[in-house]
């Protein structure tokens, strides 16, 4: 009888455990501030390859700051890519009506090199965990 007993508590015991292993979440949102050789990055945008393949991009806006909800955990390609911004006046729309964000203040944006933009090849990474800023420093 007791060796039925610690067989059954050993098999609950064992579900239990491997049930909580896959507890947690397997995304989360992503944020941090991008800054090429110390400044912040003011316009453009940054493009995530998560671990999964799955492809995640949002906007810089004018302090460096990006927020890209749902990424899958674990570690990731970056791309950075920050074209001049529209000269004041020109059209901030598309065709299917999306407004594109204010530009940032005159003399605030700044070239970066057009290699940092392709997550394949820039050799930008991040670990992508949970509750953790992910700041982007690109040298």
């Amino acid at each position: 009888m007791n060796r039925i007993r610690s067989t059954i508590t050993l098999a609950l015991f064992a579900t239990v455990a491997l049930g909580l292993t896959g507890c947690g979440p397997s995304s989360t949102t992503v944020q941090g501030k991008v800054s090429y050789k110390g400044k912040p990055v003011v316009w453009g945008s940054v493009t995530i390859v998560a671990s999964d393949g799955s492809v995640h991009q949002a906007g810089i806006d004018t302090d460096g700051t990006y927020t890209i909800p749902k990424v899958p955990l674990g570690g990731s390609k970056v791309g950075v890519e920050s074209s001049a911004p529209p000269t004041p006046g020109a059209s901030r729309g598309d065709a299917r009506g999306s407004v594109a964000p204010p530009p940032p203040p005159p003399g605030a944006w700044f070239a970066i090199p057009v290699s940092l933009s392709d997550p394949k090849t820039s050799g930008v990474t991040l670990d992508i965990r949970s509750g953790q800023s992910a700041d982007i420093d690109l040298k």
